[in-house]
């Protein structure tokens, strides 16, 4: 594998690393703070510790298959490429079912937004890591990582392959 390979690989790795551990410190905070009974529900949103749940536990899977892949990254292991895009797609589509999801009535859309809050923060470092470069509501982040591994990872299978010539 070049040098280039395993130097972006593992910036990928490193970073990712670094700002989804950072999140998953302040949700733990957030998951701490429910769990203890400190945060009160209002009656805007009835469904308020439902949506935190299940939105902690999909959270807390994001973070588990984003950090297993930038662990195999780090370790220069090209092949964790196509779990991470996957999911990247999985994220995007999470994130932006939530975002649609708050427009939902009876109370269960205001539930979702404030249960966005604070599960929320688990991967916001990690979506919004690119913010500077470009300020839209969107993971940009994510998404650029893993156009880049694919790319990696098309270009250099192309690298290894045998060229096939005409005899």
């Amino acid at each position: 594998m070049p040098t280039w390979v395993k130097i972006v690989l593992r910036s990928v790795g490193v970073v990712n690393s670094a700002v989804l551990l950072l999140g998953l410190s302040f949700m733990t905070e957030s998951i701490y703070l429910v769990l203890s009974g400190r945060v009160k529900t209002h009656s805007d949103t009835p469904y308020f510790y439902v949506a935190f749940a299940i939105m902690a536990i999909v959270e807390l899977v994001f973070i588990s298959i984003f950090l297993l892949a930038s662990i195999r990254f780090v370790r220069g292991n090209l092949s964790a490429a196509n779990l991470y895009s996957f999911a990247v797609l999985m994220f995007v589509v999470y994130f932006v079912a939530t975002g649609l999801m708050w427009r939902l009535g009876s109370g269960i859309g205001t539930s979702i937004g404030a249960a966005t809050g604070g599960t929320g923060e688990g991967t916001a470092f990690f979506a919004f890591l690119l913010w500077f470069l470009h300020p839209m509501p969107f993971p940009l982040y994510p998404v650029v990582t893993a156009v880049l591994v694919q790319v990696i990872k098309w270009r250099y299978a192309t690298l290894r392959s045998p060229r096939q010539g005409i005899a």
